[in-house]
């Protein structure tokens, strides 16, 4: 039987097949953002999918305008010194290191765009499926704030699509299409916006390899090829 749990910004629903759908609805808000009540009550959320063990989680927005615009600026303001602001950091890279940790498969399900803190969601699941016919949605443009990646994501995306493309996403503010992202390996699938439940379920049940960077890349990324690798990207941001 399906169930369902209302809270403050996200509503938790458990289908037939036992997989569980995590849908953020930030409160008195037309866009979602991660500020600290929304990771608050994710932290609890993902705390009991990890007691209650379901199939599979699903993270969707109910939103029309978006999947996750990124962190809450408006909360910037009230930080007083660079410790609150790594602290702030923190909390959010252990609440995605929870998502990463969960035993079963998880998939975040976007429509439209996944920015910042938003698309370092994403890139905790296990999977992604994005929406079709979308111009450049998905990125990691904090750069052109003065911020960097606070959530873990320097690092999941330099697993996933390799240094060079993962350093010109954080460095540049550079945003993808779906159909570019899938092409570099940032997404999983696309499908249309009717048929994005039933394919980020299909992921969950066939539970395919996740992706990585091609072992090429990966080279980039060892001890060796590190310093030339920073050289040429130093040269890059200069130009």
């Amino acid at each position: 039987m399906q169930t369902t749990t209302e809270y403050e910004n996200w509503r938790v629903t458990t289908d037939d097949e036992g997989f569980q759908w995590l849908t953020l609805d930030k409160a008195n808000s037309s866009t979602n953002t991660l500020g600290r009540s929304v990771l608050g009550e994710l932290e609890h959320l993902l705390d009991a999918a990890g007691q209650d063990s379901p199939r599979g989680l699903g993270i969707q927005s109910a939103k029309d305008s978006g999947f996750i615009a990124g962190a809450d600026i408006k909360e910037f303001q009230d930080l007083e010194s660079a410790e609150q602001g790594a602290s702030a950091a923190a909390r959010g890279q252990a609440i995605l290191q929870k998502l990463a940790d969960l035993p079963c498969p998880t998939v975040a399900v976007i429509d439209g765009y996944a920015l910042g803190g938003g698309l370092e969601l994403a890139l905790a699941c296990d999977y992604r499926v994005a929406a079709e016919g979308y111009e450049r949605s998905l990125g990691l443009p904090e750069v052109q704030l003065g911020i960097h990646p606070g959530f873990g994501g320097t690092i999941r995306a330099v697993q996933l699509l390799g240094a060079p493309l993962a350093l010109d996403l954080m460095l540049s503010g550079r945003m993808l299409s779906p159909s570019e992202a899938l092409k570099a390996g940032l997404v999983d699938t696309l499908a249309g916006a009717n048929a994005l439940e039933s394919a980020a379920r299909k992921l969950l049940i066939e539970h395919p390899p996740r992706r990585r960077a091609p072992i090429y890349l990966q080279v980039l990324s060892s001890a060796l090829f590190r310093p030339w690798l920073a050289r040429k990207i130093r040269a890059q941001i200069r130009r």
